[in-house]
């Protein structure tokens, strides 16, 4: 015959603090994910060393892209961002949507920030994100103060042979 298990008194409070403890640790941390707001869309889209673009990417660190102009190619919901490698310290290409992730519209696009060279800023709800260091993070404005900061969607870069891929 089984004998009765007997808890003492200090398990209970012990595993009411542990769940406490938890459940506060898995609060604060979902208050810190971001939302992916803008939609998911085709991107693919090829900027060629020594044309136009790549050279106003050189010169300025950043470019939009607002209009496809060859066949088979998909620059995503509101059009491209594209950071420079020369600007990033990853060195690395960045390529962003050009949609403000708080006010999900099309035509509502960031645009550079006059006062900081590594940041983009949407005209519309006044958002600031840092594109060259966090990940297109929100760092003021509406997209940042929410409890589900808003992210710019970032695209995959690909350096190839004969310039930059974009892709999603």
């Amino acid at each position: 015959m089984h004998e009765p298990v007997v808890m003492s008194r200090n398990v209970v409070p012990k595993m009411l603090s542990l769940i406490f403890i938890g459940g506060s640790i898995f609060a604060s941390c979902r208050k810190q994910i971001a939302v992916q707001s803008i939609p998911n869309m085709p991107v693919n889209y090829t900027i060629y060393d020594n044309s136009a673009q790549a050279i106003k990417l050189a010169k300025e660190g950043m470019i939009s892209i607002t209009n496809v102009e060859v066949e088979n190619t998909a620059i995503g919901y509101g059009g491209l961002l594209v950071v420079s490698r020369t600007i990033t310290p990853s060195a690395e290409d960045l390529a962003y949507d050009l949609s403000c992730p708080y006010e999900v519209k099309q035509d509502v696009r960031v645009r550079p920030s006059t006062d900081n060279p590594f940041t983009v800023r949407c005209p519309v709800c006044g958002s600031v994100f840092n594109v060259a260091e966090n990940d297109g993070a929100p760092i003021a404005g509406p997209a940042a103060s929410s409890d589900s900061p808003r992210r710019m969607r970032q695209y995959r870069v690909i350096r190839q042979p004969d310039g930059i891929r974009i892709i999603n």
